[in-house]
């Protein structure tokens, strides 16, 4: 009985030391196929100016024009992906403690100052799309300090993947609708939106932001794009009155070419009735949205 006993003892001993080398070597082989499949050797760096279906970032303004809401579209095939924002603003910042809002100083100062905002995008959940805010400023504990009389800047994103990383940079211009009357421009002045409505609907909206696409929503068939594309966008809470929306190219449109409209609502882009003079091309539009010039392929 005793020698029945060790001999099912030995076999459960043995069995169990089984189980353990095979989990020891299952794991190392995944871990191996891990390290195998990572890649070796230094990254390139690729400027990305413009690929019809790469990623892109859209960016929305916050509505009292403290931050910026970023929005990339079409990440789940990148393995990281990392942001810089440029910008530059008044020497005197302003402070908020809880709800009240104070000034730094006595005083307008003259000049202006470079700031920047770096950051990384948690990517580990592959998807394809993320959104993050960015400050114009820096917040401790219950106070924050933001930046006063930011206006332009450029954000640079560097989307890895494998050996390569794309570098994508899009210009941006933040505005105030009704300090602007109604004429919302892009940054490089190509882009010009004029909304329709008195100074209180213009204040009710709060900040507006343009800036250019390296990428662009799903074409509608047969179409390809001419110059820039832009996205015109109020804060997320908001809608952007209709108004008169002109686009100039660096030359003269081909035959056929149209204003379009992507209305980000209804997921679809829009043929605007386009008149044509020059490089110029004007329409009437619903809102915001991105704006771009489509011609047949």
């Amino acid at each position: 009985m005793d020698k029945l006993k060790a001999w099912f003892f030995l076999h459960k001993v043995t069995a169990i030391l089984g189980v353990v080398i095979l989990i020891i070597v299952i794991g190392g082989f995944i871990a191996f196929q891990k390290i195998a499949s990572q890649p070796t050797g230094p990254v390139e760096e690729v400027d990305l100016i413009f690929d019809a279906e790469g990623p892109f970032a859209l960016l929305f303004p916050r509505r009292d024009g403290n931050a910026l809401v970023l929005n990339l579209k079409r990440t789940s095939s990148y393995d990281s992906i990392s942001f810089e924002l440029a910008y530059t603003s008044t020497p005197d910042e302003k402070v908020v403690t809880g709800g009240k809002i104070s000034e730094d100083g006595e005083g307008e100062v003259s000049g202006s100052i470079d700031r920047g905002v770096v950051g990384d995008i948690d990517t580990k959940d592959k998807k394809g799309e993320y959104e993050q805010e960015i400050l114009f400023g820096s917040c401790s504990k219950n106070v924050c300090k933001y930046d006063k009389g930011v206006e332009n800047g450029t954000l640079t994103l560097r989307i890895k993947k494998g050996n390569k990383a794309f570098k994508m940079i899009t210009q941006w211009h933040l505005q105030k609708p009704d300090v602007a009357l109604g004429s919302l421009t892009s940054g490089d002045g190509h882009l010009v939106y004029a909304v329709e409505g008195d100074r209180q609907v213009l204040s009710n909206i709060g900040f507006t932001i343009i800036n250019d696409l390296t990428g662009v929503p799903k074409l509608p068939s047969g179409k390809s794009t001419v110059g820039k594309i832009y996205s015109l966008n109020a804060p997320i809470a908001k809608g952007l009155s209709g108004g008169a929306v002109s686009l100039e190219l660096a030359e003269n449109p081909p035959a056929g070419a149209k204003l379009f409209r992507y209305n980000q609502n209804k997921s679809e882009w829009q043929e605007l009735d386009t008149k044509i003079e020059g490089s110029k091309l004007s329409a009437k539009a619903e809102g915001a949205g991105i704006f771009t010039v489509l011609v047949n392929k």
